[in-house]
């Protein structure tokens, strides 16, 4: 299996919610090279104030796949952006992982992934997909969803971002 999650997904994300004139949201993104490494959402308030909200760094591997996405949000009364959640993307020969780590201010940073799903091409256009969360004492996994699509793996990547 080739690559799945890439520049080109991104960017078709990104160019599917700047373009949504009904949505109260505005996007400010930093484009190098044709390649989207962060994003910045600001909502747009009735009276026309702009309030940001989130912020998207994505970083990718030597093969153009996404590798990380960090969502961060705003915090207005430090009047800076904070570290929130943490996807990680893990690229196998059959499907890849996505590990959600959420930030520990405490001690400043990612914990443990509290979730992982996994998915899988198991034959040409079905794709197995299984998510797993942490336990309360945050030492083992359990299944919690498991469903087989009958749909090839790329096409699934590509609704999950769109």
């Amino acid at each position: 299996m080739e690559s799945i999650i890439t520049i080109a997904t991104v960017l078709t994300m990104y160019f599917n919610a700047a373009n949504d004139v009904n949505a109260p949201y505005l996007y400010n993104s930093d484009f190098e090279d044709g390649v989207i490494h962060k994003i910045e959402v600001y909502e747009q308030k009735a009276d026309n104030q702009m309030c940001a909200k989130m912020e998207y760094r994505y970083s990718y591997d030597d093969q153009g796949r996404l590798t990380t996405r960090e969502i961060m949000r705003w915090d207005s009364s430090k009047q800076t952006w904070v570290n929130d959640v943490r996807h990680t993307y893990k690229y196998y020969k059959n499907g890849y992982n996505v590990e959600t780590s959420k930030w520990d201010a405490a001690r400043q940073t990612y914990d443990l992934p509290s979730e992982v799903t996994l998915y899988r091409e198991v034959a040409p256009s079905l794709t197995s997909v299984k998510t797993f969360k942490m336990n309360a004492a945050k030492n083992d996994m359990y299944l919690v969803n498991s469903l087989l699509c009958m749909e090839d793996l790329e096409s699934i990547s590509d609704r999950l971002f769109a």
